[in-house]
C-alpha cells in the first residue's frame, strides 16, 4: 500500500507539470496570433510528386522543424502526424515548388528617438588614437544613473576580507653592544652562563624566526552598516618556539611529547586587534568598539599596519565623525583606561564592573582634517595629480585631553575581600596637539614630489607622581580631601606634597617632530631625506626604569614607526631623546606593471638632544648604513632582505658610576669605561597579502 502511495505522489506532479507546460504553450501560441502554426508551414504536395516524394519532403520539413530554435509562442507539433503516415492514409498534396513561408520574428517599430536607456555600440578599433583625447572624469561628477550602470550594485550581506601573512628571519650580530648594559637587547645567554665558566664568551649572534597571520573581515550588513574586525593569529610567535618540542621540560610528559616528533603548536594564540561596528546616518558615521588609532606619518598614533610592524595602536573609542567644507570632523571619547575592574570579589555579576569611579582614565579626542576617504575624494585627487597636473594638499589637527583622578593599589596578595585596596590620588590632567600637512604633486608623468610634516606637542600637570597619600596640611593640621573639587581647590599645595613635605607634581611638556620628503625626477632613481627628533629629559638611558615623573620627561615616537634597523628600533627602543638626519635612494628595475625589483639605501646620523640622558653622557649616538633588496608582484607578495651595520659612537659607550641600561642580574653601576662595539644585522621577509 505505501509503495502505491510513493508511486502516484511520484506521478502525480509530473503528470500535472506537463499539463502545466502544454497550458503555457497554448496561452504563448494565444497570445501571438500572427505566428503561423507548425503544421502551416508544411508544403503542399502536388498531385504529381510521388509517394516517395511526399515522404523525402516531410523528412526534410521535419528535420528542419527539429533542427530550428524554438521561439516563445510557438505551437507544439502535432503528435498524431507520424501515426497517420505510418498507417497509409493518404497525405496531403504537397505544394507547389516555390519559397516554403518562413517564420519570422517582426522587428519592433523603429522609434523616432533613442531611447534614454540605448547604449551606442562599443567600437574601440580606434581608441588607442583616442586615449589621449579622452579627460578624466571624477566619479563625483558623473551622473548616479550612469554610474550605477558602470559600477555593479553589491548584494548585502557580504564579507570584504583582508589580511597578510608573515614570515621572517633575523640576524641579530653585537646587539648588546659589548658595553655589558647600554642597549636594549641582552648578550646572548652562553656569554654569561655557567656563571663559573660561560659556555662560549665570544657569542654575538641572537637569530630568531618569526610568523604572523592577520585576519580583517569587514562584514557589510547593510550599505550604511558595516562590522570591521581584524586578529592576528600567532602573532610574531617565534618558530619552534611551542615548549612541547623540549623532551626534558619539568613535570608529566604530555600525550603528544616525542623524542622525534613534528612541528605543532600549543596553546593557541590570537590577539584581537580591532572590533567595532560603523553607521551612516544622516548627521555622520557613528562607530563603536575597540579600534586602531592612526594619525599623520605615525609618530603619535600608529596603526601597526606597516609591512614590518609589530605593534600598533589600539583604543576602545565612540566616535562621530562628518564632513563640511571638504573637512572630515572627528569627535570621540576613549576609555583609555577603566581602573581595577573585576567580579572576583563577591557575586558573579555575568561582566567585570569597576570597583571604582575615581581611577578610570577619561580620553577626549577630536580630529579635523582633509584626506581622501570615500571614492569620490580619491576620485577628485587623482584628477588633480594626473589630469590638472595641480599639487594636492592634505592635513589636519588632532588633539586629545587625558584626565585621571586617582590610582588603586594593590599589594602583592592581589585583589581580595581581606583588606580593601588603596586608592591613591594623582591629579593629572596632560593634553597633546599634533599637527600633520602633507603635499603632493606629480608635475609629469614621470614625475613625482611628495612632502610630509607632523609636530606635536604634549603638555599638562600630574599633581602626585608618586605611589603614596597626599594631602597633608602641617601648616592648618589637619588632612585634606584632594578628591573633593572643592577641598582641592582652597589647598592645591597640599595635594601637590608627601608627608615628609616633599613637592610630588610634575609638570608636562615634550614635543616630537618628524619630517619626510621623496623626489621622483624621471628614470628609476628616486630619493629624499627624512629627518626628525624627539625632546628628552636628564635621566640616563633615556628615562627607561626610572621612576614614572622621569620617565615624563621624554617623549617616545610610536615603536611601529621606523627609522632604521638596529639603532632606534631595537638597541634604544624607538625615537627618545634625539634627532637624526636620514637620506636615501630607491632604484626601480625589472618593472612591467605587475612586478618589480627594488633596491634601496639609506644612511642615518643621530645625536642626543639632552646629553645627559644617554647611557655615557655624550650626545652623538651612531651612524647606520641600511640596505634593503625587494621583489613584489602586484602589491600582493613581498620578497625581502634587508641588511645593516651600526658605527656607536660615544653616546652608547659605558662610563664609570652610570647606571646600566639592560643587563642580567644585579650588577651595580659600570665600573669602567667600555667603548661600544659595531653591530650588524641580516634580515629576510616573506609576506602573502590578500
Amino acid at each position: 500500500m505505501f509503495g502505491v502511495l510513493l508511486v502516484l505522489a511520484l506521478a502525480l506532479p509530473t503528470h500535472a507539470l506537463a499539463q502545466d507546460q502544454n497550458a503555457s504553450g497554448a496561452a504563448d501560441s494565444s497570445a501571438e496570433p500572427s505566428a503561423p502554426e507548425p503544421e502551416a508551414s508544411q508544403p503542399q504536395a502536388s498531385e504529381e510528386l510521388g509517394a516517395a516524394e511526399v515522404a523525402e519532403t516531410s523528412e526534410t520539413s521535419e528535420t528542419s522543424e527539429a533542427a530550428a530554435p524554438a521561439e516563445d509562442g510557438d505551437a507544439e507539433a502535432d503528435p498524431n502526424a507520424e501515426t497517420t503516415a505510418q498507417e497509409g492514409q493518404p497525405l496531403p498534396p504537397p505544394a507547389p515548388a516555390e519559397a516554403a513561408p518562413q517564420l519570422v520574428q517582426q522587428a519592433p517599430p523603429e522609434s523616432t528617438e533613442p531611447a534614454e536607456d540605448d547604449w551606442p555600440q562599443d567600437d574601440f578599433s580606434d581608441f588607442d588614437d583616442l586615449a589621449e583625447d579622452i579627460d578624466f572624469v571624477p566619479a563625483a561628477a558623473i551622473d548616479d544613473t550612469l554610474l550605477d550602470r558602470l559600477t555593479p550594485l553589491s548584494n548585502f550581506p557580504f564579507v570584504e576580507l583582508e589580511g597578510y601573512l608573515r614570515v621572517r628571519s633575523r640576524a641579530r650580530v653585537g646587539f648588546d653592544l659589548g658595553t655589558g648594559g647600554t642597549s636594549a637587547v641582552l648578550p646572548p645567554l652562553e656569554t654569561v652562563s655557567p656563571s663559573d665558566a660561560p659556555a662560549n664568551p665570544e657569542a654575538k649572534n641572537l637569530w630568531t624566526s618569526d610568523l604572523r597571520l592577520r585576519i580583517a573581515p569587514t562584514f557589510h550588513i547593510k550599505e550604511n552598516l558595516r562590522v570591521i574586525t581584524e586578529v592576528d593569529l600567532l602573532d610574531n610567535v617565534a618558530l619552534g618556539a611551542d615548549p612541547r618540542h623540549s623532551f626534558f621540560e619539568p613535570g608529566m610528559p604530555a600525550a603528544d611529547r616525542r623524542l622525534l616528533d613534528t612541528s605543532s603548536t600549543g596553546a593557541p594564540v590570537l590577539r584581537l586587534r580591532r572590533a567595532y561596528g560603523e553607521v551612516d546616518a544622516f548627521f555622520g558615521t557613528l562607530s563603536a568598539g575597540r579600534m586602531l588609532n592612526d594619525w599623520g606619518l605615525g609618530i603619535l598614533a600608529n596603526d601597526g599596519a606597516c609591512d614590518d610592524c609589530d605593534f600598533g595602536d589600539q583604543v576602545d573609542r565612540i566616535s562621530l565623525r562628518t564632513r563640511a567644507w571638504d573637512f572630515n570632523i572627528m569627535a570621540a571619547y576613549d576609555f583609555a583606561s577603566a581602573g581595577v575592574v573585576s567580579d572576583r570579589l563577591g557575586y558573579d555579576h555575568g561582566t567585570p564592573h569597576e570597583l571604582s569611579r575615581l581611577d578610570g582614565t577619561h580620553q577626549w579626542t577630536a580630529q579635523v582634517w582633509r584626506s581622501p576617504l570615500s571614492r569620490a575624494d580619491r576620485e577628485r585627487q587623482a584628477h588633480a595629480l594626473h589630469h590638472s597636473r595641480r599639487p594636492v594638499f592634505n592635513g589636519g589637527l588632532y588633539v586629545t585631553g587625558r584626565h585621571n583622578r586617582a590610582t588603586t593599589l594593590i599589594d602583592e596578595s592581589g585583589l581580595s575581600t581581606e583588606a580593601a585596596p588603596t586608592l591613591i590620588y594623582r591629579g593629572l590632567n596632560i593634553y597633546t596637539a599634533d599637527v600633520w600637512a602633507q603635499m603632493l604633486w606629480e608635475p609629469a608623468e614621470d614625475r613625482k614630489i611628495r612632502l610630509e610634516l607632523e609636530a606635536l606637542g604634549t603638555f599638562g600637570n600630574v599633581d602626585n607622581t608618586t605611589a603614596g597619600a597626599v594631602g597633608f596640611d602641617a601648616d592648618r593640621g589637619g588632612q585634606t580631601n584632594c578628591f573633593d573639587d572643592s577641598q582641592r581647590d582652597n589647598n592645591a599645595s597640599a595635594c601637590s606634597t608627601d608627608a615628609d613635605g616633599n613637592p610630588t607634581s610634575k609638570s608636562v611638556l615634550q614635543y616630537g617632530l618628524a619630517l619626510e620628503s621623496e623626489f621622483d625626477l624621471g628614470g628609476p632613481v628616486s630619493f629624499g631625506l627624512n629627518a626628525g627628533l624627539a625632546s628628552g629629559g636628564e635621566t640616563p638611558n633615556w628615562g627607561w626604569g626610572a621612576s614614572a615623573a622621569d620617565q615624563l620627561d621624554f617623549m617616545r615616537f610610536s615603536p611601529d614607526y621606523h627609522v632604521d634597523l638596529i639603532l632606534f628600533r631595537e638597541v634604544i627602543g624607538t625615537v627618545s631623546n634625539a634627532a637624526y638626519a636620514n637620506p636615501y635612494a630607491v632604484a626601480r628595475f625589472l618593472d612591467n606593471n605587475s612586478q618589480r625589483m627594488e633596491f634601496q639605501l639609506d644612511a642615518i646620523a643621530s645625536r642626543a638632544l639632552n646629553a645627559a640622558g644617554t647611557p655615557s653622557g655624550e650626545p652623538w649616538l651612531g651612524l647606520e648604513f641600511d640596505a634593503s633588496l625587494r621583489y613584489i608582484s602586484t602589491d600582493t607578495f613581498l620578497a625581502a632582505v634587508d641588511a645593516g651595520v651600526l658605527f656607536p659612537f660615544a653616546g652608547m659607550g659605558a662610563r664609570p658610576d652610570r647606571p646600566r641600561f639592560n643587563h642580567y642580574g644585579d650588577l651595580g653601576p659600570f665600573g669602567d669605561s667600555v667603548n661600544a662595539e659595531l653591530a650588524w644585522t641580516l634580515q629576510g621577509r616573506l609576506m602573502w597579502k590578500f
